[in-house]
């Protein structure tokens, strides 16, 4: 059928649309009746406290159950008397106390050995939420149900003491079953009622002993399959959808070990959801149909021929039970068929409606235990010929299998080495012999069948049906003894001190055995009595192995190997590394590639675009300017100019474009970018592009078009709008025919051309370009297209850039859903302080924290339910140094991990026991502690967490106080004067002046000196002189004396000398000699002798060819020499600095002079130092300093930010009030306003005692006197009668 009538089927009603709630409708809503309460459950407990014994722990017994050791070793057993269907748990602590479990894990069985932990979807195991308090109950409901009659609890966190109630809720559990045999199979015709589904969900369980067989399979006539299967104990399901090509999906592990497994399968279009034992893989099934259409005949248990998409062909063997069809239960409608539902009728062949036992018994070998654990099984004794049958799966690398010493002379061990079987054999006749007849590794957890025979001259080795033989000259005589898994510790010395040079290969076995068979009497494990060691080291009946690497633990595809104990991951050609290969190796960007490098070459570069995220690494080109811009060049397989010819209908040419990455890759780099660009040409002869002008633009029939990554054809050209349906000669309105709106829609015999950059990055890249009106091979019309690379530049990750101002201050996200047991963050940090937190987040008792300790220490904490764990890094070089640095820090299921600066690494190793996700109540702080102390002030940027960018620019838009965007610190404002050196603190600011002629917080205040006529200041030049060719000169001062010696420099060795001095006319005037010819340099611009304060600065500069001179705010006046080539323009030997005069002058300066510089040195500044130099001195021998009435100048005050109100969560309040109990509220306000009345009565009452109307004969104004006589002298004359009233309350 084409594929045009299958996507018209899609169409048509009577599509088969079947929801699904919870697992299976044998899994109904009403299935919640308690379990403990309405049977005779039985309590049992690892340890409990008199009076508080598990059975304490039912849910309203009035007490709890009350561990006497809290630790991780207790649980709490509950026994069912029968299987029951489990579908929520409740939880109650012990009541009016603060003793609760906050955590728990959940294991279940349907017998006393086989305990299996409830699982997470993503196969850790699941801990499920406690309580919060001992009196409020807790419920946790499960999404898939317990099928089980043994509940084990696990606290794993509790508050004072592990104290529980506990009460389980569910049904009976009623199932049915099919047996399956090998031949047995169960079919639905579907000829003439086909399944077209959009949704299916399948649901079951099953159990087998073997590790392949095909479950079900059904395909249709349009390559329509859904084939699911066993292959290697591991369920595969392939779906093809009728694009031809399969996607395949694979969970669960171990599923032979004849237990029972659940198997979820839900499709909703083209994302299923495959589910094995709760644990769950998700997939996108590949191809461009959505509906599964299958009109053939559905198999479950067994397929008549191999087919599309089976990868065996071996059928089911083992039982099936409650095996639901979207809302069809297939074992139901195989025992009473449908009168009125021949679509739904099933049909089978050799099954039977029980699940018989098997009569294979594993036993499983567990590590940990001190003593040697082993099987002494018996055989012929004194015989020649002996053979050993038996199956083994393992993970290990070393142990003993077999072990079995002759009454002859020797013995033979088959045993592990390095993941190699190997058989070891002694006799008298062959001292040392050891067999490696296999390259294969065989610890990869299967199932391995193993026959070993020795007779006269032959050994005989068959592993898996391969069969090698090895003759040699030997005769032995049996013992009676082999041992299996293991050797006691006297056979072990015996053959360790001989023959074997490795003391792992003596060790005991790990892993499962079954079918032991010794010469050819079957030894059933259930008959072994007290033949081994040890008990608590042998699990009979059951293969208890642990799949580790299922779900695969390590990351971006990277292998996993495993243990007894533990995984490994192969990180090689991964591009990826750690523990579980999760941190990337490569470089985020092109700028982040810069960032470490510091290269400005263009350079072949490998990205990660999200980090630790799931997009693959691709190559780039990295193109660097040296203004800074950083460009990422995309490329694909097209780039070069390529002729179209012979394709006339429009768009009948094709070219989909390949380029180095794929298409979720690319978008997170342009996502990411500043901005992106595409450059597109065609060329044309004869040949037309849009067919323009349109004339409707809702009809548009253009030739040629491209495709943008939404698969969206686009309507414009190269430097055009989109929408504009024109190219860019089209908008100018420069096309070579004006009524055309390209120059390809000309028409013309000669070559035209229409280019331009596409810009708009919602439609970059080109995914496909579509070509026509190319003709044919033999007329005039051609056509010929450039698509070039895909250029983006910036990148927004290194522009995400914020600054924390106040160490207070902090930037808060949600914290991440993702956090759980492998996750990353990334940042990069400039800072100058010493002390900060960084990043910080907790929960109850979890927490994370990233934190600068002593400018060169990073530290990493975390807390996860396994105890505190941290991680440091301490730097040789300062970490404050006001430069970028990166932090990486990771916690994975095996270390957490901290990397500094791309290069410095540490890790600290998991606890050994239960991995917890990490659970994190508070939002994630950045900047502070969630207490908003020991807050970090300095930059940050390129914050990511698990690959994503958290935005710290628009959240610091939202959050202002002491924050904002970009990296600014308060030294960008130059708040140093006079070239005061800067010191950044982010928070306040430090100015060094001790290269400054100045002093003071801001380098501005003036170290000046008041002289006298007779004063002067003398700085002597000693050990070697100093020469120069350039100087600069500085002097401030201020005078009325129209006269007087400013500075000088001088050499008495060669003579030279400069001086700036006020001359008579109050001008001033340089005067120097440097050998090539004395030179007088006059500033008349100005009168300098009327007690204004005057600033001059003088440079000599290009080998002394030429002299600036400013004074204060006038123009530099510049001066030129004309020195000869032979001539020496240097200052030789100087030996002293003059300030005022010098000793040959009678008269010296008048007033005051300041800012004295000359080039690094400062003379009044060493001057007036607490320990003041040597070779420094005056006259008179102690002048006073001064400040020459030059105000320092000051900045403006700041205004400090104020923190705004916290923000209340009104929810919670209502919760608050909503939980008041407003009864006994609403009775103690009124006691309380009943007692203020009754108050107020008997205060009134006491103050009313004895008043009421009375006359007075008191002088009038005689209130307030303190006696009588004061009375009189205030009162007026005459008697004043008053009548007055007082009222009682």
């Amino acid at each position: 059928m084409t594929l045009t009538i299958k996507m018209e089927r899609r169409l048509l009603t009577g599509v088969i649309l079947l929801f699904f709630i919870g697992s299976t409708r044998s899994y109904d809503a009403w299935c919640e009746y308690p379990l403990i309460e309405d049977t005779n459950a039985i309590l049992s407990a690892t340890t409990g406290l008199p009076g508080r014994g598990p059975e304490q722990a039912r849910m309203y017994s009035g007490n709890a159950w009350t561990a006497e050791n809290s630790d991780f070793e207790q649980y709490l057993q509950i026994d069912l008397g029968s299987i029951k269907n489990i579908t929520k748990i409740e939880t109650y602590g012990r009541a009016h106390s603060f003793e609760f479990i906050r955590e728990y894990s959940i294991l279940y069985a349907v017998n006393e050995l086989d305990y299996s932990y409830y699982k997470e979807n993503d196969g850790s195991n699941k801990l499920f939420k406690g309580n919060s308090d001992g009196n409020s109950i807790h419920s946790n409901t499960f999404q898939t149900p317990i099928i089980a009659q043994y509940i084990r609890i696990n606290p794993t966190r509790w508050r004072d003491r592990i104290s529980m109630r506990v009460e389980l809720y569910g049904c009976d559990y009623v199932s049915a079953t099919l047996s399956f045999n090998g031949t047995s199979i169960v079919y639905r015709n579907l000829t003439q009622y086909p399944i077209r589904s959009r949704r299916d969900v399948i649901n079951f369980r099953f159990r087998t002993a073997l590790p392949d067989g095909v479950l079900i399979y059904s395909k249709g006539t349009q390559s329509d399959y859904f084939a699911l299967q066993l292959v290697d104990n591991r369920m595969v399901l392939n779906v093809n959808l009728g694009s031809n090509v399969m996607t395949s999906v694979t969970a669960g592990s171990l599923l032979d070990d004849n237990l029972w497994h659940d198997v979820t399968i839900n499709r909703f279009l083209d994302q299923v959801s495959f589910t094995v034992d709760r644990v769950e893989v998700k997939e996108t099934i590949k191809g461009d149909f959505m509906q599964l259409d299958l009109d053939k005949i559905l198999y479950i248990g067994a397929v008549p021929n191999p087919d599309e998409g089976l990868i065996i062909a071996k059928n089911f063997t083992g039982c099936i039970e409650n095996f639901y069809l979207n809302e069809t239960n297939v074992i139901f409608n195989l025992k009473s068929p449908p009168y009125d539902e021949e679509w739904n009728t099933f049909y089978k062949n050799y099954t039977m409606f029980n699940c018989p036992e098997t009569n294979v018994v594993p036993v499983t070998f567990l590590p940990g235990s001190s003593q040697r654990t082993y099987v002494k099984l018996k055989g012929y004794e004194g015989v020649q010929r002996l053979n050993i049958t038996f199956e083994f799966r393992t993970y290990q690398d070393y142990g003993v299998l077999v072990y079995h010493k002759f009454t002859s002379v020797g013995f033979f061990k088959i045993y592990f080495e390095k993941s190699k079987l190997l058989v070891e054999m002694a006799t008298d006749t062959t001292p040392r012999l050891i067999l490696d007849n296999f390259p294969d590794l065989f610890n990869d957890g299967l199932w391995h069948r193993v026959v070993f025979t020795i007779s006269q001259n032959l050994i005989t080795f068959s592993l898996d049906e391969r069969e090698v033989k090895t003759t040699r000259l030997v005769k032995v005589f049996t013992g009676g003894l082999y041992y299996f898994g293991g050797l006691p510790p006297s056979v072990v010395f015996e053959t360790s001190s001989s023959t074997t040079s490795s003391s792992n290969v003596n060790g005991g076995y790990v892993g499962c055995l079954r079918q032991i068979s010794i010469d050819g009497n079957f030894h059933n494990p259930n008959d072994w009595k007290d033949n081994y060691c040890c008990k608590e080291t042998l699990r009979f009946d059951s293969c208890q192995m642990l799949d580790r690497c299922n779900p695969n633990p390590c990351e971006h595809g990277s292998k996993c190997k495993q243990t007894s104990t533990e995984f490994e991951c192969d990180c090689r050609d991964s591009g990826y590394t750690g523990a579980t290969c999760h941190m990337p190796l490569h470089p985020l960007s092109c700028q982040a590639y810069r960032n470490v490098h510091g290269t400005s070459q263009k350079s072949e570069v490998i990205i990660d675009v999200d980090g630790s995220g799931p997009l693959k690494p691709f190559p780039v080109t990295c193109q660097y300017y040296h203004d800074g811009n950083t460009q990422t060049i995309i490329h694909h397989m097209n780039e070069d100019p390529t002729p179209v010819d012979g394709y006339e209908a429009p768009g009948s040419f094709r070219q989909v474009i390949q380029y180095d990455g794929d298409f979720p890759q690319i978008e997170a780099v342009i996502n990411r970018s500043v901005e992106c660009r595409q450059f597109i040409k065609y060329e044309c002869k004869n040949s037309r592009l849009f067919n323009t002008p349109v004339p409707n633009p809702d009809i548009w029939t253009p030739n040629t078009w491209w495709v943008s990554r939404q698969n969206q054809p686009m309507d414009y050209w190269g430097d055009s709008l989109p929408g504009s349906m024109k190219c860019d000669c089209g908008i100018l309105g420069t096309c070579e025919m004006p009524d055309k709106w390209c120059n390809c829609d000309s028409g013309l015999d000669t070559w035209l051309g229409d280019e331009g950059y596409l810009t708009d990055m919602t439609y970059l890249p080109v995914r496909e370009l579509r070509i026509g009106d190319t003709g044919t091979v033999t007329d005039e019309k051609e056509g010929r297209y450039t698509l070039g690379a895909l250029v983006c530049s910036g990148d927004n990750l290194y522009e995400n850039v914020v600054t924390f101002r106040l160490a207070d201050a902090a930037l808060t996200f949600p914290t991440p859903n993702d956090l759980s047991h492998s996750w990353d963050i990334y940042f990069e940090f400039k800072t100058t302080t010493l002390n900060a937190v960084i990043l910080h987040s907790k929960g109850v008792t979890d927490y994370i924290k990233v934190e600068i300790i002593s400018g060169n220490l990073i530290k990493f904490q975390l807390e996860s339910g396994s105890g505190p764990m941290g991680v440091n890094i301490q730097t040789s070089a300062h970490l404050n140094d006001n430069q970028w640095h990166s932090v990486h820090v990771e916690k994975n299921r095996k270390q957490a991990r901290l990397v500094v600066d791309g290069s410095q690494s540490s890790t600290v190793q998991q606890p050994a026991g239960q991995v917890r996700a990490i659970e994190l109540h508070s939002e994630l702080y950045v900047g502070s502690g969630v207490d908003f102390r020991d807050g970090y002030v300095g930059c940050l940027r390129a914050l990511m967490v698990n690959g994503i960018m958290l935005d710290m620019k628009v959240a610091a838009e939202a959050q202002t106080y002491g924050i904002g965007t970009g990296c600014f610190g308060k030294c960008d404002s130059g708040p140093c004067l006079n070239n005061g050196t800067c010191t950044e603190g982010y928070d306040h600011y430090d100015c060094d002046c001790r290269f400054t002629a100045f002093k003071g917080p801001i380098c501005a205040d003036e170290i000046g000196i008041n002289l006298q006529s007779n004063s002067l200041v003398k700085y002597e030049f000693r050990g070697s002189y100093k020469s120069t060719i350039a100087e600069k000169f500085r002097v401030g001062f201020t005078t009325t004396e129209p006269r007087g010696f400013l500075l000088g420099v001088f050499s008495n060795k060669t003579g030279e000398y400069l001086t700036l001095m006020v001359s008579n006319s109050g001008h001033l005037r340089l005067v120097f000699d440097f050998g090539f010819e004395r030179q007088e340099l006059i500033f008349p611009d100005q009168n300098f002798a009327t007690g204004q304060y005057h600033d001059v600065q003088i440079s000599r500069m290009d080998s002394g060819t030429k002299l600036v001179m400013k004074v204060d705010n006038f123009e530099p006046k510049i001066f030129t020499f004309d020195v000869k080539a032979s001539a020496d323009a240097q200052f030789n030997n100087i030996e002293y600095l003059y300030i005022g005069k010098n000793e040959t002058m009678k008269e010296g300066f008048v007033g005051c002079i300041s800012r004295v510089e000359f080039d690094d040195i400062y003379p009044l500044k060493y001057y007036f130092q607490e320990d003041r130099p040597k070779n420094i001195y005056s006259y008179p021998e102690t002048l006073v300093e001064d400040f020459c009435s030059v105000e320092p100048v000051t900045h403006p005050t700041e205004i400090p930010e104020v923190r705004p109100a916290p923000k209340l969560d009104e929810e919670k309040i209502r919760r608050i009030y909503r939980n008041t109990q407003s009864a006994v509220l609403g009775a103690v306000l009124a006691i309380l306003f009943l007692l203020i009345v009754i108050m107020a009565i008997l205060i009134g009452r006491y103050m009313s005692q004895h008043k009421g109307e009375y006359l007075t004969q008191e002088d009038e104004g005689a209130m307030g006197c303190e006696d009588p006589n004061d009375a009189v002298v205030r009162g007026h004359t005459g008697h004043h009668v008053e009548k007055r009233r007082e009222y009682p309350l």
